[in-house]
């Protein structure tokens, strides 16, 4: 593709020029740029005859894409994070910086979450968000993606999501362990799914996890965990290699892991993911490491590295920290 170059004209600097002429001539040399770059970047004749379009899959570019995160970016089709079925009664935001490697793909993004509890040891209410990521993927993975940006580089914006988990049993209230039911959907707020790094389309799993404390001492505690649920979204039938003859794809959670808990700091481990019915990389799965250490009544530190377990996942790493408000007694 043709380098863009957009020039301002002098004179529109000079500061003898009213302010309205200046305004005037400063949007038309805008819309002029703006132009020149949509003209220029709708030259797919590359991608066209990459891919066989439009005789391949219609006239529609974006259903060339297979919704399947083995084949989209690390945060299109995230893996639920496995929770420990204790109710968090603090108020507190989560701010990290993620970076995604593997499958030809390397992401960086921001990652937010925040945790409103709603009913102390009963229910919480959490609202997750990625207002940035930045992606480069190899030639390969663009094309074997069906990406549009030639160039394999780009930022976007992620997807907003939230969710709801109910405490249905107490360990220390009664005999029955830990039990908690939590329910998620995913907007379709993200965006760029002409290159593969959001669905543009609904997500929700539905789940529920079981923990028991197996250990315990005035300042330490050891719990075991596990989650089994429900994952389905919307994928596009395009019937193309890669691609899906469904117009859904569902799909079984599962997770199981441990915990433990000393003083400020607490430690985590689990291999979680999920699998579809149409097999075409739709099962993800993940052998997630979690650090957090508590610096003060406010600000707790925090770090997780997943391990992909499946030769097309991606290796994350995370680091970023939490801001505590109030407790909800």
């Amino acid at each position: 593709m043709k380098s863009i170059s957009c020039r301002v004209p002098k004179e529109l600097c000079n500061p003898q020029d009213g302010l309205s002429t200046f305004m005037r001539r400063s949007y038309f040399a805008l819309l002029t740029c703006l132009m020149t770059f949509s003209l220029q970047a709708q030259n797919l004749n590359w991608w066209d005859a990459l891919h066989d379009y439009p005789n391949a899959a219609g006239p529609d570019r974006s259903r060339y894409v297979s919704i399947s995160p083995g084949f989209m970016g690390p945060n299109a089709l995230r893996v639920p994070a496995l929770t420990n079925g204790i109710i968090d009664n603090e108020l507190w935001t989560e701010n990290t910086v993620e970076y995604h490697s593997g499958n030809g793909d390397q992401t960086l993004d921001i990652w937010s979450q925040f945790n409103i509890p709603l009913a102390k040891d009963k229910a919480v209410l959490y609202v997750t968000s990625i207002p940035l990521e930045w992606w480069w993927v190899t030639e390969e993975t663009r094309d074997e993606r069906r990406m549009q940006r030639q160039s394999g580089q780009g930022w976007n914006s992620g997807d907003l999501a939230f969710g709801i988990i109910l405490r249905l049993a107490n360990e220390e209230k009664g005999k029955l362990p830990n039990i908690t039911f939590r329910a998620h959907s995913k907007t379709t707020t993200g965006g760029n799914i002409t290159n593969a790094r959001s669905t543009d389309g609904s997500m929700f799993f539905w789940e529920s996890t079981i923990s028991k404390t197996i250990a315990k001492t005035e300042t330490s505690s050891l719990l075991i965990k596990g989650m089994i649920g429900f994952y389905t979204w919307q994928t596009n039938r395009n019937f193309l290699p890669n691609g899906s003859d469904q117009i859904q794809n569902d799909a079984g959670v599962y997770g199981v892991g441990i915990e433990w808990t000393k003083g400020k700091f607490k430690v985590g481990s689990d291999v979680s993911g999920y699998h579809g019915y149409i097999s075409n990389r739709d099962y993800p799965t993940f052998w997630r490491n979690q650090f957090s250490y508590r610096i003060s009544k406010h600000i707790a530190l925090y770090s997780n590295v997943n391990i992909g377990l499946k030769k097309w996942d991606w290796n994350t790493v995370t680091i970023g920290y939490r801001h505590f408000f109030k407790t909800i007694d």
